[in-house]
């Protein structure tokens, strides 16, 4: 009976978990009541405070299921290279291969995910370390390491949102070769390296899906 008790509330707790996503890549967090959500996983409102105190709880949920998915993609697209150049390039290529893959996933990041801005967000850790490393060996050149974390953070939301309005793989690769390109030139890269370089990772990351790839030397 225990068993059966738990297998019914996690299939309540995935049902509320899906709904949520839909809802929250569909309209804005604060136009969402948690009796839409109710009524879309079709579950009663009881069973919803039986697994959330509140909405906010399962924004955070939902959110923190997202970005453990983008980070862990991203860690694995990144896993043995050490140029922070490439490293930010395979980032932003992870981000746009996933809106091509889950559109309603990236949605709900492109809804939610913008007000995390802060080089002190654990979110940002990675991004603050690639921008620290990539000016502490002269690779980049900024006036600053917030600016540097902002302009990126900036360059891949409007990407991501552009693919998540048309989520196809002909304009995920090409939007990832010009911002990225772009990207790495705002970040101080020289010479012809930022093209070369995006449209490796665009290839890479993007086209093939090739996770472990490992960068070509510079």
């Amino acid at each position: 009976m225990n068993g059966k008790r738990t297998e019914r509330a996690e299939r309540t707790r995935a049902a509320l978990l899906t709904a949520g996503r839909r809802l929250f890549c569909e309209r804005p967090v604060d136009a969402v009541a948690i009796d839409d959500i109710v009524q879309a996983a079709e579950v009663s409102k009881g069973s919803f405070y039986n697994h959330f105190p509140d909405r906010d709880a399962l924004v955070r949920e939902v959110t923190a299921e997202i970005r453990s998915e983008v980070e862990h993609a991203v860690s694995r697209a990144n896993a043995g290279v050490e140029d922070p150049a490439h490293r930010m390039a395979r980032a932003v290529c992870v981000y746009l291969r996933y809106a091509v893959d889950d559109p309603e996933r990236a949605g709900v990041l492109v809804r939610i995910h913008s007000g995390h801005t802060s080089t002190s967000t654990p979110l940002n850790r990675g991004l603050v370390d690639d921008v620290a490393r990539g000016l502490a060996q002269g690779r980049f050149k900024l006036a600053t390491m917030e600016s540097g974390v902002l302009f990126v953070l900036g360059v891949a939301q409007l990407a991501l949102i552009r693919i998540t309005q048309e989520p196809t793989m002909t304009l995920a690769v090409s939007l990832a070769q010009q911002m990225c390109a772009l990207l790495l030139r705002g970040l101080g890269v020289p010479g012809t390296e930022p093209e070369v370089i995006a449209a490796q990772a665009a290839d890479e990351i993007v086209r093939q899906g090739a996770r472990h790839a490992q960068p070509a030397s510079h």
